[in-house]
């Protein structure tokens, strides 16, 4: 979207027909060439030509790391970032509020992924939803770069904020890239006093130029803010959105909510909004709150989030007076240790090319490399600070790949997998997704492959008060064996088998508890009051009903053949 010339802040609010004010956004690029912005920025001698570039790069990896099924650029401008991002067969879709940007573009650029469109920004979610995007794709990625938030009227920016994480959902994210406040200097000098035909003429006093403030303001009424990332953060918490301030000059993107200076430019990335009562959309921001994970951390230790084998952990004297993070973090390694020997009843000495779907910390497929187990292994979460913790932690492990993906859509190739391992992950989805996952690891899974997890599941005939379990993690009901095995048999899965070993649950939960308030009362766990307090209730019920409630154990399924219900037939209707 390109920058307002001759416009005043003032002048494009219009009368409601009920006597409210509303934003004509077109009033402020009416009266720009589509050549003076596109020369302006494009030209090798730009200030900003590195930042296009480098722009360009992390959207085409992240297309390339994920399963974004479609890159929708916001205020897409004269196109010189959606219609250049070679090297990525992902779909893309231009808008802006300019008629003439969006004809010079259709006009530029051609191909059979690529579409541009009018659209006001303040309500994508209508748009997306009339266009039929909203059934078309499942993870958009949102781009809005270079400024173009801080170039429209500061009481809509929240608002466009907001729309995009709307239409990126669940699975999707946005980026949303400013000039750097940093370089403001460097801008004033570099780019608009070198290009006063298309921003104006200004003096370099307090009249045009606020060097505190990083704002502009030439006589035409030009208008624009250099945000260094502490303002952006400062900004972000202003909207309760909780952004981690990166490490400038960061090369590789990471997968939280982060800001981050680079160069020119300063990056926002953020996870799309959850939509109401959605259960993917809880588990996804808890496991990336920060007390969440600072309790993980603590408490289960930064290598797995699952249930442990304490019924082994018994029969070993030499942890009888083990304090209890140990006692958890050896229950854990136990259940590895028998899950991945139950894994090799079926693949032998073999390595395996092996899917983790919902890998959290990725400690599983870690111990399944050091047991000579792996070929090559993808490891799933929805959760970024999960897949960041993975892959700092499996530095170097070349056969490991962490992805920021739903395991109800992954990128993996169709049958590209020998093996599908999950540990307690797929009760989140709750049992009206469960064919969804299901179908997901029947698609990469080879002929013959296997879908081998653990899983919290209900016990068939569940008294009325396991209704405060599962409602807990936004659930109408808890999954079943039978359940389970209903749903597989319907994609065409066999060799259904359930190993239980259902009294753990109560267990681990409790001994997390304890290990809990211990450590709280040590001062040794750095978490708010309030999220201590929920941990505690939550623990307490878990442990206090499980045995009345629920199953645990190892389900295991191979993939036999192709059923009607297998695959999906996703082409659209003639």
């Amino acid at each position: 979207m390109a920058p307002n010339t001759s416009t005043s802040t003032a002048s494009f609010q219009t009368q409601e027909s009920n006597g409210s004010l509303a934003h004509d956004e077109t009033q402020l690029w009416k009266d720009l060439s589509v050549e003076s912005w596109k020369n302006s920025v494009m030209n090798k001698d730009s200030v900003f030509y590195d930042l296009y570039n480098d722009t360009r790069r992390r959207i085409i990896e992240a297309c390339h790391k994920h399963s974004y099924d479609v890159v929708v650029e916001v205020g897409c401008g004269t196109g010189e970032v959606i219609g250049f991002l070679d090297g990525t067969d992902t779909p893309r879709i231009g808008v802006d509020i300019n008629p003439d940007f969006i004809n010079h573009c259709k006009a530029t650029y051609k191909g059979d992924n690529l579409e541009f469109h009018v659209a006001d920004a303040m309500k994508l979610d209508e748009w997306w939803a009339s266009m039929g995007y909203d059934k078309k794709y499942k993870a958009p990625l949102m781009v809005c770069p270079n400024n173009t938030i801080m170039i429209m009227p500061e009481e809509i920016r929240d608002t466009v904020i907001d729309q995009m994480r709307v239409v990126a959902g669940i699975e999707g994210r946005i980026v949303v890239t400013y000039w750097n406040g940093k370089m403001f200097a460097h801008g004033v000098m570099g780019f608009y006093r070198k290009n006063s035909d298309l921003c104006g003429t200004f003096d370099l006093t307090e009249e045009h130029v606020d060097w505190d403030s990083k704002k502009i303001e030439t006589r035409t009424s030009y208008k624009s803010e250099w945000p260094t990332a502490d303002d952006v953060a400062r900004w972000m918490a202003a909207l309760l959105i909780d952004v981690v301030i990166a490490e400038p000059q960061i090369v590789e993107t990471p997968e939280i909510d982060h800001v981050a200076e680079v160069g020119m430019g300063v990056y926002l990335w953020l996870k799309g909004i959850s939509p109401e009562n959605s259960s993917t959309g809880s588990a996804r921001d808890y496991y990336d709150d920060k007390d969440s994970q600072t309790f993980y951390r603590t408490v289960w230790g930064e290598n797995n989030t699952h249930i442990g084998r304490h019924d082994l952990l018994e029969q070993d004297p030499e942890y009888t007076d083990a304090d209890l993070c140990t006692k958890l973090r050896k229950a854990q390694q136990l259940q590895e240790e028998v899950f991945m020997e139950y894994v090799k009843t079926f693949y032998g000495e073999s390595k395996v090319r092996c899917l983790d779907m919902g890998c959290g910390f990725g400690g599983l497929l870690r111990n399944m490399v050091k047991k000579d187990m792996i070929w090559s292994a993808v490891g799933v979460d929805i959760s970024g600070e999960m897949i960041d913790a993975a892959t700092r932690l499996s530095k170097g492990i070349e056969s490991l790949t962490f992805y920021r993906e739903s395991y109800m859509n992954t990128s993996v190739p169709d049958e590209g997998i020998d093996l599908c391992v999950s540990t307690e992950a797929f009760l989140h989805v709750g049992p009206g997704n469960h064919e969804a996952v299901l179908r997901e690891a029947w698609r990469v899974l080879r002929p013959g492959g296997r879908l081998i997890f653990t899983d919290i599941v209900g016990l068939p005939s569940s008294p009325p008060e396991a209704k405060v379990l599962y409602q807990r993690i936004g659930l109408q009901s808890f999954q079943t064996v039978d359940g389970y095995f209903e749903v597989a048999k319907k994609l065409g899965f066999g060799e259904l088998t359930f190993e239980e070993h259902s009294a753990n649950v109560s267990t681990h939960y409790g001994t997390v508890l304890e290990a809990l308030e211990e450590l709280w009362e040590k001062k040794e766990i750095d978490i708010k009051q309030e999220s201590k307090d929920r941990m505690v209730d939550g623990l307490t019920k878990w442990r206090d009903l499980a045995p009345s409630c629920l199953q645990w154990g190892v389900i295991s399924m191979r993939k036999i053949e192709q059923t009607e219900h297998s695959v999906v037939d996703e082409s659209p209707s003639s």
